[in-house]
């Protein structure tokens, strides 16, 4: 009974952190919501305890921070040196996938065709939520290509992050621009990898000029 009861309890706590783990990602909690124990159980019509548990996952994720001591946890709201570095970062490991092309996995080089795949059949759906993930899942499919699921992990995390940057700012840009994508991921085909490398840099550095514009101070 009480194995059963224990993947009872963590299937619902996965459940709760996902929720609020989507809602934070889309927007639907915005940065700097509070979320008290209290209005957070009742939400989810889950236990405090629970919430506790939930909250502690979201918290160490970077989703959540707190915002003083006896105060409800919220949202986070990223500040702009922390965009900055959340930008260095990403540039760095998606540089390094770049230069890994060359030797890749074939299966690494297959996830990277069937990222822009996917994200083009999102950007004829209109879907704006679907292609903002996807449009992740082809940066994250770039570091995929150095071999290292470390790298990948860190990543993912670092692709959260821009997403609440970009809620902070009020500018999620909707605007993905697939040739982009495609010129990139050419050049590499191409053997050009630091053509690539500095086309990538130039999208970077006009996303986050464009988040920083908006950012507050």
């Amino acid at each position: 009974m009480r194995p059963a009861t224990k993947l009872q309890r963590t299937s619902l706590v996965d459940q709760a952190v996902e929720q609020l783990r989507t809602e934070i990602i889309d927007g639907s909690l915005a940065p700097g919501t509070p979320l008290p124990e209290a209005q957070v159980s009742e939400w989810l019509g889950i236990a405090r305890p629970t919430v506790r548990e939930v909250l502690l996952r979201l918290h160490n994720d970077g989703l959540v921070q707190k915002q003083g001591r006896g105060v409800a946890l919220a949202v986070t709201r990223i500040t702009r040196d922390q965009m900055v570095d959340i930008y260095i970062a990403r540039f760095h490991l998606e540089a390094a996938g770049a230069r890994s092309f060359a030797t890749a996995a074939p299966s690494a080089r297959e996830e990277l065709d069937q990222s822009l795949v996917a994200l083009d059949a999102a950007i004829a759906s209109a879907d704006r939520l679907n292609q903002l993930r996807l449009e992740a899942r082809c940066h994250t499919a770039v570091v995929g290509l150095t071999g290292s699921q470390r790298l990948v992990t860190a990543h993912t995390q670092l692709m959260v992050e821009a997403r609440l940057a970009a809620i902070t700012a009020g500018d999620v840009d909707h605007e993905i621009v697939m040739a982009n994508h495609h010129k990139f991921v050419d050049l590499l085909r191409a053997g050009q990898a630091e053509a690539a490398c500095q086309q990538l840099g130039e999208r970077m550095n006009a996303a986050r000029g464009r988040l920083l514009k908006n950012l507050p101070e």
